[in-house]
């Protein structure tokens, strides 16, 4: 048999098995749409996400749940006792060598985790992706692998003096869940995570994600604490107050959370600071809703103009005494010092700048949470430079931590040893 006659024949054999085989899927005959009520301008039957009684009310799919649902992170996997848990294999590793967590540190993934192991500081990732620049959804996990020289569990400050990490239980958390569609119920199951570490006593280092990370944080400490409880620290170049007009057809998002929490009384206009402001696509009607509901604002005009040291010293005092939710765009900086961030702009502060407005406030107040967000990886340059900036400013405030724990509250607070030269000597 030639080459062409074994082809027709295995073609035969082909052909016989499939005629012998299963019938194949009938289609569906095609639907009538005549009688159907018209949503915006289409039959309701061309639209099964969307309630033809109440066409303002979209029906999820019956499978949309299992993106919440959660493990038991004990009874699923071998007992344990609770407690963190220490995946470094060596007591010294390099970070780049490391099980990748935060910092290299251990991971807790339950509440009684963290009462166990008396932690008080909680990473978390949210990455949750919103903003139209994107890849915010990506920052928790890049975090997790710095490309600066480190060594993991391990961290020494130059303004304290101090070994952070030997002081404070630190842990990562994991991150939370973020469904690729339904963002507003993404805050909510963010809340929950972020209330199980404050139920544990540890403080949540929230990474997101975008800025309605913001929505799910305040979620958690009203949830926690009661509302009208805390005051916000809004470090951000935008006011983040979008107009009625601008809810983008939901009740909150990543440019409105602080608008929307005012609204439903979860916090008073004069618990709302705004710090580092200098956007270039603000509005009046913005302008007067901050005047006009009596929050506070520092905008960068402030520190231009009444110099960098008064106008810190003035925040510093006006927020003595209150309970603290910081909230950190990571555009605050100038745009050239943080590259991978959501929406740029000039005019920022500087890296030693923040570093002294967040010691100051993490010395002196009682921090309840701490949200990093609008790091996109996927804008940062090749350095990772906004990755290694985020991982030093977390590191100080871990090290203001770790001195208040010690007793120190005074905001302006440097190790003495750190202002001698010996040279003299």
């Amino acid at each position: 048999m030639n080459l062409r006659k074994s082809i027709f024949a295995c073609l035969a054999l082909g052909i016989g098995s499939l005629a012998a085989g299963p019938a194949f899927a009938q289609d569906n005959p095609p639907p009538d749409f005549s009688n159907d009520p018209i949503i915006d301008g289409l039959p309701a039957g061309m639209q099964p996400w969307r309630d033809p009684d109440n066409p303002n009310v979209q029906i999820l799919n019956k499978d949309w749940d299992k993106y919440y649902t959660r493990r038991d992170m004990i009874g699923g996997n071998p007992k344990r006792d609770p407690g963190p848990i220490d995946l470094q294999r060596y007591v010294t590793v390099p970070t780049k060598h490391a099980f990748p967590t935060y910092f290299g540190l251990p991971i807790a993934m339950t509440t009684e985790d963290l009462k166990a192991g008396n932690v008080d500081v909680a990473f978390v990732g949210a990455p949750s992706t919103f903003n139209p620049a994107g890849g915010t959804g990506w920052a928790a996990n890049y975090m997790r692998l710095n490309h600066n020289y480190d060594f993991a569990g391990a961290s020494h400050d130059l303004w304290f003096n101090n070994e952070a990490f030997e002081i404070l239980n630190v842990v990562d958390y994991g991150n939370t869940n973020a469904h690729p569609s339904l963002m507003v119920q993404n805050f909510a199951d963010q809340a929950l995570v972020f209330k199980e570490i404050i139920e544990g006593g540890a403080i949540p280092m929230v990474i997101g994600g975008e800025h309605g990370t913001q929505v799910a944080s305040m979620m958690a400490l009203v949830d926690h604490y009661g509302p009208q409880s805390f005051t916000v620290v809004h470090f951000d170049a935008h006011t983040d107050l979008a107009p009625p007009d601008g809810t983008l057809g939901m009740f909150h998002h990543g440019g409105r959370s602080l608008r929307f929490a005012h609204k439903n009384g979860w916090i008073k206009g004069d618990q709302i600071f705004h710090v580092g402001l200098r956007g270039a696509y603000e509005s009046v009607e913005r302008m007067d809703w901050m005047f006009n509901n009596q929050t506070n604002y520092y905008f960068m005009p402030q520190f231009e103009k009444n110099g960098f040291d008064e106008t810190v010293d003035k925040l510093v005092a006006e927020l003595k005494g209150r309970r603290l939710y910081i909230s950190i765009d990571m555009d605050v900086l100038d745009g050239f010092l943080a590259p991978g961030v959501s929406n740029p702009e000039i005019g920022g502060f500087t890296t030693l700048q923040f570093m002294n407005i967040l010691r100051k406030l993490a010395l002196q107040n009682e921090i309840l949470l701490i949200d990093w967000v609008e790091y996109s990886p996927l804008l940062d340059d090749r350095r990772r430079t906004t990755a290694n900036v985020i991982n030093r400013l977390q590191r100080h405030v871990l090290h203001a931590f770790a001195a208040r724990k010690q007793g120190i509250t005074d905001p302006n607070y440097v190790h003495p040893a750190m202002l001698k030269d010996n040279s003299a000597q």
